[in-house]
Parts: structure tokens; C-alpha cells; sequence
């Protein structure tokens, strides 16, 4: 995503944070959405009420929380707005526990405080450095918006809709509404095709919306369900870690000129932050009495 940045920086240097993340979204979803259309051979005209429904849930708080996590990381730290955004793995047990369907077990609390150690050693967090800025505010509120979409995906129903189908309208609704906040914006649609005149731009975004978003989303809404909202939560921590270790050797690739954005280097802090992360997630397994018995 940063490569993509610096891209769009140098090819439209005039454009406002929020024009550029907007025509960044409308892009990168619309991609993803025809992308999933195609690959499930899925029929808009046979998408049915309860798909329409559930993906549209997921859209606002995804749609959400990539604006407010796109923007976001222009005001604040890179440490800062990854460990805040991150939240949300801790977010879903407290939700889940709120609502009556998981019990706040020693073991689970556990959990969230390796993840949380693991996830400040990984970015780099100085809680020093922390303050309540517009950068700090929007990342807790992507944090919060990713929690709540993360919760809903296993409210899909196993019968009644799709897995695919609903993600094809989650990916085509964020599209949509991010073209029609870009339409308000100053700089307009016009910013859409501002910042991907280049062949890389648009190989970058195609790159993140085959990989970055229309895959994920897609297992994500299909198998999710099978571990549940607070498993899957703490297993998707893990994408900071395989953002780290992509760090060592694709960006100087990815950049016109390596001084760009350079490669980093494997760091002690790297192997630390993902043992903690990798060990929340073991520890979480022997975790057997986290549902609360029926009628509770």
C-alpha cells in the first residue's frame, strides 16, 4: 500500500489525502468486485435479498474503516496508526462478550495482552509519542469499524446466502460509495484517473485488489465462520507479521527510485512481536471455555 502511495504522490502531488484515498478505494474495490464476479461466475441479477442485505452490513464498516484507516495514516506515525488500527483484535472478544456470546476467560484475556505486546514491539509503538490528533482518532475509529465488520461476518447465514455473492456486494457498494464521496471531494472523479496514470499505479492497484482484497474478503466471508469472529480476530494479527517479512525485499522493487521507500532488514523486535502474536494464537486453542452454556 505505501509503494502505491509514493507512486500516486509523485504522479499527482496536488491531489487532497481525501480525494487520493477515495479514488484509491473506488478503485481498488471495483477491481475486486469484478474480480470475484468473474472468478465465482456470479450473475448480479441472481444475487437475492438476503445477500443484498448481509453485504451491504459488511460494507459500511469496511468501506469505513479503509477511509478512516487510508487518511488516517496521513496525520499520525506509521508505529502509531498500525498498533491503533490493530485494536480491533481485542475490540471482537469485548464485543463478543458484550453481546452474551463469549465468556472473558483468564485465557482469553491473556491472549489479547500477548497480542497487544506483540503488536507494539512489531510497529515500533511509543506510547510516549501518542497523541490524540486527527491521525490518532481516525485509526481507533478504523480500528473500531474493522472490529464490528470482523463480528458481523458470522452473522452470514450457512443457508440463506452466498459467502461469494455477498462479498461481491461488499466489494461493489465500498466502490460505489467511495466514487460518490470522490465526486464531493474538490479535486472530483477527475482525481481517479490523476493518480493512475502510470502503468505501475495500475498494476499496484491491480496487485491489491486481486491480493490484498478480493481474496481475503473471500475466505474470509466463506471460512470465517468455521472458527469463529475471536479466533479469526487474533489470526488476522498475523498480517502485520507478513507485512514485515514482505518488507525485507519488495519495496525497492515496487518503487521507481529505491531511495523511495527502501527495503528493511529482519530486526530482533520482528521475531519477538511475531512469537507473542504466534503465541496468542496458540494459547487461545486451549481456551474451551469460552462460549457460555445455551440459555445464558
Amino acid at each position: 500500500m505505501k509503494a502505491l502511495g509514493v507512486e500516486q504522490s509523485l504522479l499527482a502531488p496536488g491531489t487532497g489525502s481525501l480525494s487520493a484515498t477515495l479514488a484509491s478505494l473506488a478503485a481498488r474495490y471495483g477491481m475486486a468486485m469484478l474480480a470475484v464476479l468473474a472468478g465465482a461466475r456470479i450473475s448480479p441479477l441472481r444475487i437475492n435479498r438476503e445477500e443484498w442485505k448481509h453485504g451491504a452490513i459488511l460494507a459500511v464498516f469496511t468501506g469505513a474503516g479503509m477511509a478512516l484507516q487510508v487518511d488516517g495514516l496521513n496525520y499520525t506515525l506509521a508505529s502509531t496508526g498500525g498498533f491503533l488500527i490493530a485494536l480491533y483484535c481485542v475490540l471482537v472478544p469485548l464485543i463478543a462478550w458484550m453481546a452474551g456470546e463469549r465468556r472473558m476467560t483468564l485465557i482469553l484475556f491473556a491472549c489479547c495482552l500477548l497480542v497487544l505486546a506483540g503488536l507494539a514491539v512489531l510497529t515500533g509503538y511509543d506510547p510516549r509519542k501518542l497523541g490524540l490528533g486527527r491521525g490518532e482518532w481516525e485509526s481507533l475509529g478504523a480500528a473500531c469499524m474493522f472490529a464490528v465488520q470482523i463480528y458481523r461476518v458470522d452473522r452470514i447465514p450457512a443457508g440463506g446466502a452466498d459467502p461469494m455473492r455477498v462479498t461481491a456486494v461488499l466489494l461493489g457498494l465500498v466502490a460505489i460509495g467511495s466514487f460518490a464521496g470522490l465526486a464531493l471531494t474538490p479535486g472530483g472523479p477527475g482525481a481517479l484517473a490523476a493518480i493512475h496514470a502510470s502503468p505501475r499505479a495500475f498494476l499496484l492497484t491491480l496487485a491489491l485488489a486481486l491480493f490484498g482484497t478480493a481474496a481475503p474478503f473471500a475466505l474470509m466471508n466463506r471460512f470465517q465462520a468455521r472458527v469463529g469472529s475471536v479466533a479469526a480476530g487474533f489470526i488476522y494479527c498475523c498480517e502485520p507479521l507478513t507485512t514485515a517479512l514482505g518488507a525485507f525485499w519488495l519495496p525497492q522493487l515496487l518503487v521507481r527510485d529505491p531511495a523511495d521507500y527502501p527495503n528493511e532488514s529482519a530486526t530482533p523486535k520482528l521475531l519477538l512481536g511475531g512469537a507473542l502474536i504466534l503465541a496468542a494464537n496458540l494459547l487461545l486453542t486451549r481456551d474451551k471455555g469460552g462460549k457460555p452454556p445455551p440459555g445464558t
